[in-house]
C-alpha cells in the first residue's frame, strides 16, 4: 500500500484522506492524539537505533567533521580575508560543525531508510524559497533542531537531492517566514532583585581594580566562595565576567555563494553535507563576523591575561570564542575544564573541541587519551557538605527532558522508551512506597512539547509531580532515597557527596566507552545501576526501611568510592588545588 509521507508536526503537509507514513514520533505531538489518532497512519522505523549502530555512526560523524574542518578553515580564510589557524577555527565553530553534520546525517538517512523501506506515494513540502535555514549562531542551530519547521525545510532539501518522489507544494504555510527565530528561555534565577544590584555593582569595582595580565576565569562552575578563594589565591580581585548579548545580523544569500567547499569529487550524503554547509552555517561566522570580532575587540576583559579558564563559554558563547581564539594565536595558554557527565565516558566525547584544542583539561577525576587531560575534582560539589537526608522521607525520582533532535540516531523515539521506563518504575512500586514517591520533571520540561504532567496524570493520576521550580537540593534533603533515571550529572554529584542514591536507564552500557564500563559495572554489581525499572524498583523495597544501612555497607561504599575517584572525586581543599593544577608549568 501506498502512503502519502509526512516528516513534520506542522499539519498544514498532513492529508486525511489517504494512507499516511509519519517519518518519526515527532510528527505526533501528545495533546493532538484527537487529530493523528484517527488517521489512517503508520511510523516509519526508527534509525540508529540497532545494538553497535550508534558508535559506528559517531565515528563517522567525527571523521567527517574533521575533515570539513580543514575545508571550512580554507574557505573562511578565503571569505574573511584572515589567516587564521584551524586551532582557531575549532574553537570558534567546531561545536556547531559536529552538531550541524549530525543532525543533517540523521535526516538524510532517515529520509533514506524510509523510501527504502516504505512505498512513498508523495510528500507535501512548503514553498521556502525565501526560506534560510541558516541560525544567527550556535545556541540557534540546537533550538532549531526541534522546530517543525527548520527540520521541514531541510527534508525538503534532502528530498529534492535525493529525488524520485512526487511532491505536492504548499504556497502559503511558511509565507513570510523567512527564517528560524529562538525563542529564548530564561534561566531560572533565584536572587532577589536588590541582591542582584548589589553583586553587579561590586563586580563593576572589582573589574577596575584588576591588571590586564590577570588570570581570566568564566564561569568556571565553582561555587560562588570556592572561585573567589581561587582568584584571591591567585593573588588578584575575584571578578565574575559575562558576555555580552550577540549582536545579529540576518543571512545574505549572495554572499554566501562565495563559501566553496572541495564538493567535488563526492556523492550522496558526503555531497549534500558539503553543498549545503553554505546555506547553513550561522550568520555570526559569515555576515556578522566583523561585528562579532568588534565586539569581541570591545570588550573590557584583560589584554594580556595568564590564561584563560572556563568550563561552560567553550560551546555556544561566540563572543568569548572569538575572543579566546585570538588570545589562543597570540600564545596565551588557554584552559578548559569539565562540565557535567559524559566526559571520559560517552562514546565520541573524546574528541569534543573543549578537550582538543585547550592547553590543560581539568577532568572530575580521570586521565586517560591526552595528556593535557589532568584529574582534578567535581567542580559543582566542591566545598560543599553532604546533604541532610530524612530516614523517613520519600523517595524522589529525578527525570530527564524530552531531547533536542541532536544525535545521529532517533532521539525522539528513543525518549518514548525512557519515558515508558519511568512509568513501569513507578508502577512496580507497591502502594506505602510509591505514594511517597516525587516525580521531580526537569525544570525545562514545558519549553520541550513532550506534555510531561498532561502524560503522569493519565498513566499514573495519583503519582507526586513537582514542576522543576523547587530547588533539587531541598527536595532531596525531604527525601531518603534519590533515584536517578538516565545517565546524569546528579549521579557524580551524588556520589561524591556520598548521598543515598540509585540509577536505571535502558540501554544498558552500550553507551559507553570501554575504558568506563568496568567502573559502571561496580556500580551494577553494588545494587547502585540496574538495567531495568523492574530491577530498581525491587531494589527500592529491599532497603526502603534500613536505607542508610545499606548505603553504608562495605561493597556499596566500596563501589562509590573506586568509581567516585575515577569519576566524582571531591577535594578537601578545592581552591588551593585547582591554583596548584592551573599554574602548573606557567612560572
Amino acid at each position: 500500500m501506498s502512503h502519502h509521507l509526512i516528516t513534520t508536526a506542522h499539519e498544514h503537509s498532513w492529508k486525511f484522506d489517504r494512507p499516511v507514513l509519519f517519518l518519526g514520533e515527532w510528527c505526533r505531538i501528545y495533546d493532538r492524539q484527537s487529530v493523528w489518532g484517527g488517521m489512517d497512519a503508520i511510523v516509519a522505523e526508527p534509525y540508529g537505533l540497532q545494538e553497535g549502530r550508534k558508535e559506528l555512526d559517531i565515528a563517522y560523524i567525527q571523521s567527517l567533521s574533521g575533515q570539513l574542518l580543514k575545508e571550512l578553515v580554507l574557505a573562511l580564510n578565503s571569505f574573511h580575508g584572515t589567516h587564521h589557524s584551524l586551532r582557531y577555527w575549532h574553537i570558534v565553530l567546531g561545536h556547531w560543525l559536529n552538531r550541524y553534520v549530525s543532525i543533517v546525517f540523521n535526516r538524510y538517512f532517515t529520509l533514506e531508510q524510509a523510501l527504502n523501506r516504505y512505498d512513498v506515494s508523495g510528500t507535501t513540502i512548503f514553498d521556502s524559497s525565501e526560506y534560510s535555514l541558516a541560525t544567527t549562531d550556535s545556541l540557534a542551530l540546537i533550538s532549531a533542531s526541534n522546530d517543525d519547521i527548520w527540520n521541514h525545510v531541510l527534508y525538503s532539501r534532502i528530498l529534492n537531492f535525493l529525488g524520485g518522489i512526487k511532491t505536492e507544494l504548499d504556497a502559503d504555510a511558511i509565507k513570510g517566514v523567512p527564517r528560524f527565530s529562538r525563542v529564548k528561555k530564561s534561566n531560572p534565577d533565584r536572587k532577589t532583585g536588590a541582591k542582584r544590584l548589589v553583586l553587579n555593582a561590586c563586580n563593576k569595582i572589582l573589574e577596575r581594580l584588576g591588571s590586564n595580565e590577570d588570570a581570566f576565569i568564566i564561569n568556571s562552575y565553582l561555587p560562588f566562595k570556592v572561585e573567589v578563594k581561587l582568584q584571591l589565591g591567585l593573588g588578584q580581585w575575584p571578578k565574575r565576567w559575562k558576555s555580552p548579548p550577540l549582536q545579529t545580523v540576518p543571512p545574505n544569500p549572495v554572499q554566501r555563494k562565495r563559501v566553496q567547499l572541495e564538493g567535488g569529487g563526492h556523492e550522496g550524503f558526503e555531497s549534500f553535507v558539503r553543498t549545503h554547509l553554505a546555506e547553513m552555517i550561522p550568520t555570526c561566522f559569515l555576515e556578522g563576523y566583523a561585528q562579532l570580532i568588534e565586539q569581541s575587540g570591545n570588550l573590557s576583559w584583560p589584554s594580556r591575561p595568564r590564561f584563560v579558564f572556563t568550563s561552560n563559554n567553550f560551546d555556544s558563547d561566540e563572543i568569548f570564542k572569538v575572543w579566546v581564539g585570538q588570545k589562543v594565536e597570540e600564545g596565551v595558554p588557554y584552559f578548559t575544564g569539565q562540565h557535567g557527565n559524559n566526559y571520559g565516558t560517552l562514546l565520541g566525547s573524546n574528541n569534543w573541541p573543549e578537550l582538543v584544542t585547550c592547553d590543560k583539561f581539568f577532568t572530575w577525576g580521570w586521565s586517560t587519551g591526552y595528556a593535557r587531560n589532568i584529574p582534578a575534582f567535581v567542580f559543582k560539589t566542591a566545598g560543599q557538605k553532604k546533604l541532610g537526608m530524612k530516614s523517613d522521607g520519600g523517595l524522589l525520582l529525578i527525570e530527564l527532558h524530552a531531547p533536542l533532535r541532536l544525535g545521529p540516531e532517533d532521539d525522539y523515539f528513543d525518549f518514548g522508551i525512557y519515558q515508558e521506563g519511568q512509568f513501569r518504575f513507578v508502577e512496580a512500586l507497591p502502594d506505602h512506597i510509591s505514594e511517597k514517591v516525587t516525580v521531580r520533571l526537569h525544570c525545562y520540561h514545558s519549553v520541550f512539547r513532550w506534555f510531561d504532567v498532561q502524560r503522569w496524570r493519565d498513566r499514573l493520576p495519583l503519582a507526586g509531580i513537582e514542576s522543576g521550580a523547587v530547588p533539587v537540593q531541598q527536595l532531596i534533603e525531604k527525601s531518603r532515597l534519590v533515584v536517578y533515571s538516565y545517565d546524569s550529572t546528579g549521579i557524580l554529584e551524588a556520589l561524591a557527596l556520598n548521598m543515598p542514591m540509585i540509577c536505571f536507564w535502558h540501554g544498558g552500557l552500550d553507551h559507553l566507552l570501554s575504558d568506563a564500563k568496568p567502573y559502571y559495572e561496580l556500580l551494577k554489581n553494588a545494587g547502585i545501576l540496574h538495567d531495568t525499572p523492574e530491577s530498581a524498583a525491587m531494589k527500592v523495597m529491599e532497603i526502603w526501611n534500613h536505607v542508610g544501612l545499606w548505603w553504608g555497607s562495605t561493597q556499596v561504599q566500596g563501589a562509590r568510592k573506586l568509581f567516585s575517584e575515577r569519576y566524582a572525586r571531591q577535594e578537601e581543599k578545592p581552591a588551593k588545588t585547582l591554583k596548584r593544577l592551573l599554574t602548573m608549568g606557567l612560572d
